[in-house]
């Protein structure tokens, strides 16, 4: 979500991979909160100053640790990560919420490996997209695989992101109420990450809203995949379920335009 809680390129990679191998003196390292270190160096910083993001750090996966402004004095005891990735967001609630069931949706193979290695077990993890209704479907594949979608590339999406679409993959797509039954335990937390694909995920998930605490979800405000619902539908979607906006998290801004930005809503109209 917002920087996808990953490295961003090549030089990223073994940029972490030599921070990490001085992990040994990350207490004397300078404070991550300093504000005029650039945010890249901030997280890379808090990461290396805790120690329960230094296994996933070793396999490339780092703990999308900015969503603790959104949700850091919440205490779920199920979490439900759709559009899991490699494990960014799961690491962090494996670490926030240790004690919480986690269950993770993830339809390409290679991130859903690695994601099944840095959760240890420890998650339910469903090997499908999900939709408003149940079938099959084919996955966009971005040159950055956190950028793969069940909608195709726009040119904004390219143009401010740097990327290309580099093929298709045949994949199953169900409802998220076909995947989770509504019998859990609560408080529940359900974070959405599909690159527009977030309002047909919500459509299939009528059964499971009503027993849901709060929905963290990534949203657009200019079309970045072809046909996708932005963040006002998304909005008002929730609303109607009888959700709250209770803030605005991680935006992203080219060149003086809001682009997306992770939104938190609540149960409970006000």
């Amino acid at each position: 979500m917002g920087s996808n809680g990953q490295p961003d390129s090549v030089f990223d990679y073994h940029l972490w991979r030599l921070l990490f191998r001085t992990g040994s003196l990350a207490p004397s390292l300078p404070t991550a909160n300093c504000p005029q270190m650039p945010p890249k160096l901030q997280k890379y910083l808090k990461l290396l100053q805790t120690p329960a993001c230094w296994p996933a750090l070793t396999q490339g996966v780092a703990a999308t640790l900015e969503h603790d402004s959104a949700l850091g004095r919440d205490a779920f005891a199920t979490v439900i990560d759709v559009g899991a990735n490699k494990g960014q967001f799961a690491v962090y609630a494996q670490m926030r919420w240790p004690q919480a069931r986690l269950i993770c949706v993830e339809p390409l193979p290679d991130p859903r490996a690695k994601l099944d290695r840095v959760t240890r077990g420890r998650a339910v993890i469903h090997d499908c997209a999900l939709g408003a209704a149940s079938g099959e479907g084919q996955m966009h594949l971005a040159t950055r695989a956190d950028s793969s979608s069940l909608l195709a590339l726009g040119a904004r999406q390219k143009a401010i992101f740097g990327m290309e679409e580099s093929g298709t993959l045949p994949v199953s797509i169900r409802r998220l109420d076909a995947c989770v039954a509504p019998l859990l335990t609560r408080p529940c937390l359900v974070k959405i990450d599909v690159q527009g694909f977030e309002l047909e995920v919500l459509k299939g998930a009528t059964e499971l809203l009503p027993v849901v605490d709060a929905v963290y979800v990534e949203a657009s405000f200019v079309e970045l995949y072809k046909g996708q619902a932005l963040e006002e539908a998304i909005r008002t979607f929730l609303q109607e379920a009888g959700f709250r906006l209770d803030g605005v998290f991680n935006e992203c801004v080219h060149e003086g335009e809001r682009v997306q930005a992770d939104l938190l809503f609540r149960q409970g109209r006000i």
